[in-house]
């Protein structure tokens, strides 16, 4: 018979190099899985997927084991029995943990174990001599991921069943559990080493009784406000659907049961459902009740046609406000309450979401919606119950030649000046922001699948000039926006834009004066006032704003010599730091004050 091919592992990987590695299974190919010819494997079948066994997991296998001239000493399979043990503990000869962690699940190999990979110089009398090399053929049934999640043996996690998909759910989302926990006893260290070489027990097949179970339908709570913290540990590392069993400490289980000293909390664990929570925008929060098959991931954007079935009540839920209806509408044109628009944007086609609106501003109807115009005025809010039955995306910016981004940019301008007269601040920082992206992914070169050519309209250079301005007029009137909101650090940012493609931009010039003051940053803002008043001198709402300025810095140095003296006076006689605090506390807070009392904001730009 042919010598079998040996392939040796590679380790050092040199992406660099133009070697080829190959790391599919092959049948019948030897790998030299240890690098020094202790433990060779060769598949004879191959198995499912790609995940293996790591250490610490529970195995499950069926094996044969003989000498190199064909005698068997041992087989799980003539015992009709599989056999268990934890991978990686030094449970079983050394070749086993190394080969039996490289296989994947139904994968059928062979293992050659030397004998210092295997029984050594003693052998195993009277079946295994000394020195010896031996065979085992190894199919892999399975394997329970046993994972210590707290990483002080709190929480013990064992997965009886795979989950599905790839996500866990995260502190905000709302889970739906099904439990069940027993006591048992924790094993001495004598008596975990003797069940090591034995099957083990659950708690249930042991017949230890019930302490505490989930309610029928299983128990619903966000993952934050889980019971104990042994279930919130765990969960935090599940996937939907998955089956585990939890072994708790006392101190994880306490909220589920009472546990006494010296014993732990077995715990039959499934999670049921995962209903995922997410923020689209202050005061909108969304809960998935139904996740859409397949895996697109695609979602509606503004000015996409989207068909919803939409129903929505009070926030208590004693009122319906609209029964169930199919309604189809353009995103970002005004035609549905603009909470429930934002959740919408983040959804898949087919999925079903709760969505809340707590903010009144969002949760008003326009004149003429489709949805939510039964929503009375002054509502503390409302609940959506939305399916996304379908949507047709707007182009995209990419797919957009430099006209249309153009249009889009100014579309947007509109939209963030009407936002921002109608006192809607929000969605005006969302308009001026699009349309400073869709302005500045303007290029020299037209890149886009449809390129205009110059006959199609304006040229090149006239294109970039006029994307300039609409930058310099909508970064000037975000910063506007985020000035009456108080966003100081935002104002200051987009301020700052406008300046550098305009240094002399006196609107600039003011609004990032205003932000600098609200940021405490007194001297940077008398440098932006005098450089506006270099180009307008008699400019009046400069003159203004440095008026108040020039107080504010008084009153600065007025309290922090105060501040000095007593620092000065104290010298010796023990700390003033209460005082001091309350200074420093201070001083950001009355230049907040200043800023919030100067001089409105210039007009939004046309």
């Amino acid at each position: 018979m042919a010598e079998p091919v040996i392939e040796p592992v590679p380790q050092d990987l040199d992406m660099s190099d133009d070697a080829e590695y190959d790391f599919e299974d092959k049948v019948g190919v030897e790998k030299d899985l240890s690098n020094d010819g202790g433990c060779k494997k060769t598949i004879l079948r191959k198995g499912e997927g790609w995940q293996v066994p790591e250490a610490g997991d529970e195995v499950t296998v069926h094996y044969v084991g003989t000498l190199l001239d064909g005698t068997k000493f041992d087989s799980s399979r003539d015992r009709g029995d599989y056999f268990t043990f934890v991978l990686g503990q030094g449970k079983v000869i050394k070749g086993w943990d190394v080969g039996v962690a490289s296989m994947k699940k139904g994968e059928l190999a062979n293992l050659l174990c030397r004998a210092d990979y295997a029984y050594g110089a003693a052998g195993s009398p009277p079946t295994i001599p000394p020195d010896a090399t031996l065979q085992f053929e190894v199919e892999l049934i399975s394997w329970k991921s046993v994972k210590d999640i707290t990483g002080d043996g709190g929480v013990i996690k064992t997965i009886v069943s795979e989950g599905q998909g790839w996500q866990n759910p995260k502190p905000a989302d709302e889970v739906v559990v099904t439990y069940s926990a027993r006591l048992r006893p924790s094993p001495s260290p004598e008596e975990a080493a003797a069940a090591a070489a034995k099957k083990p027990q659950s708690a249930a097949e042991l017949g230890l009784p019930v302490v505490a179970s989930s309610p029928e339908g299983g128990a619903v709570f966000e993952v934050s406000q889980a019971p104990c913290s042994g279930f919130a540990a765990a969960l935090k590392s599940m996937k939907n659907h998955e089956k585990a069993v939890l072994l708790l400490k006392p101190e994880y289980a306490a909220g589920v049961a009472e546990v006494p000293e010296g014993q732990q909390l077995e715990v039959e664990f499934t999670l049921a459902e995962v209903h995922r929570v997410d923020t689209p925008a202050a005061g909108v929060t969304k809960k998935i009740l139904a996740e859409p098959q397949g895996n697109s991931y695609m979602k509606p954007s503004d000015g996409s046609t989207v068909t919803l079935a939409v129903s929505c009540r009070s926030l208590d839920g004693d009122t319906v406000y609209e029964e169930e209806k199919e309604v189809t509408f353009v995103t970002d044109e005004g035609q549905v309450p603009e909470g429930l628009e934002l959740a919408v944007n983040s959804m898949r086609a087919e999925e079903r979401a709760l969505i809340t609106v707590t903010d009144p501003a969002l949760a008003a109807a326009p004149e003429g919606a489709v949805a939510g115009g039964g929503v009375p005025a002054g509502a503390r809010g409302v609940v959506y119950d939305a399916t996304l039955r379908s949507f047709q995306k707007a182009k995209e910016k990419w797919e957009m030649n430099n006209q249309e981004k153009l249009a889009s940019a100014l579309s947007r301008k509109e939209k963030g000046n009407a936002a921002y007269k109608a006192g809607r601040l929000a969605r005006a920082a969302r308009q001026y922001g699009a349309a400073v992206e869709a302005a500045t992914s303007i290029q020299e070169r037209d890149m886009s699948p449809n390129p205009a050519g110059d006959a199609d309209g304006p040229s090149t250079a006239a294109l970039l000039a006029q994307a300039k301005e609409v930058r310099k007029a909508c970064a000037n009137n975000w910063a506007a926006v985020e000035l009456k909101r108080k966003n100081w650090a935002e104002a200051a940012k987009q301020a700052t834009k406008v300046l550098e493609l305009d240094p002399s931009n006196i609107k600039a010039l003011y609004r990032r004066a205003q932000a600098r003051i609200g940021l405490g940053e007194l001297l940077e803002a008398e440098l932006d006032i005098k450089s506006g008043l270099l180009t307008e001198p008699d400019n009046a709402d400069l003159t203004a704003l440095n008026r108040k300025l020039k107080v504010q810095m008084r009153e600065l140095n007025k309290k922090e010599a105060k501040l000095y003296g007593k620092m000065f006076a104290a010298l010796g006689k023990g700390s003033s730091d209460a005082d001091q605090q309350q200074q420093q506390q201070q001083q950001p807070a009355d230049a907040a004050e200043a800023a919030a009392d100067g001089a409105a904001p210039m007009e939004a730009d046309a």
